[in-house]
């Protein structure tokens, strides 16, 4: 059996489960922090992609599950996209005071490198990026822009 790698990042958001919810399944809000290019058709079995207009960064996955405002599964990479292959990406939603408690959980990831490279994208880029935008403030970029230069793991 394959050695696969798993990794969790939490973060609080000073805004409610269905803002949030909003801004990682509506594919006109993804566009203010996600990527460049962001196609999400927001089903079971809908495309789930992301990437930057000059082509050197993509990710390509399907949406496995959505529970509104609180769940959200989808692939991530397409075994055709990254050496790492496909893994999935878990993230759950539960209000907690005036906001809410996210979790993200990154599994299935066959190579270490890999492991360790989405493990920092996901804690020093996309969830802050993802919290600002939630909580009313300009993000400081995209996930996936131009001048960023993705890793082939």
């Amino acid at each position: 059996m394959t050695e696969t790698y798993e990794l969790t990042r939490e973060i609080f958001i000073q805004a409610q489960p269905e803002t949030v919810f909003s801004y990682l399944t509506v594919e006109d809000k993804m566009k203010e922090w996600f990527g460049e290019i962001v196609e999400a058709d927001a089903k079971p079995g809908g495309i789930f992609h992301v990437g930057n207009k000059n082509g050197t960064c993509d990710c390509t996955g399907k949406y496995v599950e959505l529970v509104p405002h609180s769940k959200v599964v989808f692939t991530w990479g397409g075994a055709e996209k990254l050496e790492s292959g496909e893994s999935t990406v878990e993230i759950t939603l539960q209000s907690k005071g005036d906001g809410t408690q996210l979790t993200l959980r990154h599994y299935n990831i066959r190579l270490k490198p890999a492991a360790d490279s989405f493990g920092q994208g996901w804690r020093e880029h996309a969830l802050p990026l993802l919290q600002s935008i939630c909580e009313g403030r300009k993000p400081d970029g995209l996930c996936f822009e131009s001048d960023l230069k993705c890793q082939k793991n």
